[in-house]
């Protein structure tokens, strides 16, 4: 029977620390579950603690913020005893708890209705509906092999890859030939559709990636939704400049939260720097208050987006001399960059943006040092890994890690 999880915080009983512990929570659902808890010691000030939890010994977890001392079991009657051992006082248990709802991401990242982001050179046709059928044929036997590698990673224990990489090839309707990228995180489930994974390049004779010219903000957001999703898969970090995010006028502050939500779930606060005003982040702080985006309270209970929290802590990425809005993403031998009129706003209002790719070295030169910013090069360098499937004519032809540094089309 499967274990089901619940993420909860709770945070530190002393008074003057009140540091968040995020923890999981394992059920069987409709089994047996034992009820119990643990003993705990806060990672920041060390006070030590009891909590109750189901499951203690084998489904519940502490992810972060404390060190699990014990465990009771409350058929056991030891509960006294062990809080005794430990000089955790009796009645402390009674800490600020959160249950975190999971509302999980969207189940489909890629937006097949909006305007398409690889088109044929030929036909100028999109492709990404097409991309998107060829994968839903072939995902049986993705699956298949990707199941036979499991049996060996499993068997090996060599440590999960990034991410998984399908490659498959493409005809268009006017006979162009293209092969198609799709890219998923690592997990150890098989897919169950097409969906799950992202679109991130489409290769062929003619470029299929053209973005230059006049495009609404709604478009305009679109196409960075889908640059991002490319730049977190292909390359080691990405950047975002955005002097503005969102409008402070009655009727349209509302909609703030919502538009920086969108820009971090389709980023990962690991590769992501932003560099926006400070008047932007305050704007977000004040829309966002007393409702469920709000920044003061994410933060109490350390659930405030990493990207978000580094601007609200470290200050390292306020900027108030600039009016630059660039989009990109970064790696030591690339560098691939929307630039234009483009601030993350929505509505029918026309911008102009262009998609330029350059090397690190010039990149750094034309951008970088204008900003006054700096990148450590050998930071992009990371060696990475990723598990390539190729299919050619409905067949695997090669399913097996690869490690590179640099983006992942470099060649």
């Amino acid at each position: 029977m499967d274990v089901v999880h619940q993420n909860e915080v709770v945070k530190c009983p002393r008074t003057t620390c009140q540091s968040p512990i995020h923890i999981s929570v394992g059920r069987w659902p409709g089994g047996m579950n034992d009820s119990g808890g643990w003993v705990l010691k806060c990672a920041k000030c060390d006070q030590v603690f009891p909590l109750n939890v189901k499951n203690p010994d084998d489904a519940s977890s502490v992810k972060s913020g404390a060190t699990i001392l014990d465990s009771w079991d409350n058929e056991i009657g030891n509960r006294a005893e062990i809080l005794a051992a430990h000089g955790a006082i009796e009645g402390s248990e009674q800490v600020k708890r959160l249950m975190l709802q999971e509302h999980g991401e969207a189940e489909v990242f890629y937006d097949l209705h909006s305007k398409p982001l690889y088109r044929c050179g030929a036909c100028k046709k999109g492709l990404e509906v097409l991309a998107y059928a060829a994968l839903e044929a072939h995902l049986a036997v993705v699956n298949h092999s990707f199941a036979g590698y499991l049996n060996w990673y499993l068997a090996h224990s060599g440590g999960a890859t990034e991410g998984i990489c399908v490659q498959l090839d493409l005809r268009c309707a006017c006979s162009a030939e293209h092969r198609a990228r799709f890219y998923r995180e690592f997990s150890e489930d098989v897919s169950q559709a097409a969906s799950e994974f992202w679109l991130v390049d489409v290769a062929g004779d003619r470029p299929t990636l053209d973005i230059d010219g006049i495009y609404s903000r709604d478009d305009c957001i679109t196409i960075l939704e889908k640059l991002l999703l490319r730049w977190r898969a292909l390359h080691s970090a990405v950047l975002l400049a955005a002097p503005f995010i969102g409008f402070n006028y009655p009727g349209a502050r509302k909609k703030v939260p919502e538009l920086w939500n969108w820009v971090l779930k389709y980023t990962d606060p690991g590769k992501t720097s932003l560099i926006t005003r400070k008047a932007t982040f305050k704007l977000l702080k004040d829309a966002s208050k007393d409702t469920e985006q709000d920044v003061e309270f994410l933060k109490s209970w350390g659930l405030l987006n990493p990207t978000v929290a580094a601007l609200d802590e470290k200050k390292a990425f306020f900027k108030t001399d600039f009016h630059a809005k660039f989009y990109c993403g970064m790696s030591a031998d690339r560098v691939e960059i929307l630039v234009g009129s483009f601030n993350i706003h929505e509505g029918t209002y026309v911008e102009n943006i262009h998609l330029l790719t350059y090397s690190f070295d010039d990149f750094k030169e034309r951008y970088l040092l204008g900003m006054k910013m700096f990148f450590d090069v050998e930071a992009l360098k990371k060696r990475r890994n990723v598990l390539e499937i190729m299919v050619n004519d409905g067949k695997i032809m090669e399913c097996k890690e690869v490690c590179y540094s640099g983006s992942l089309t470099k060649e």
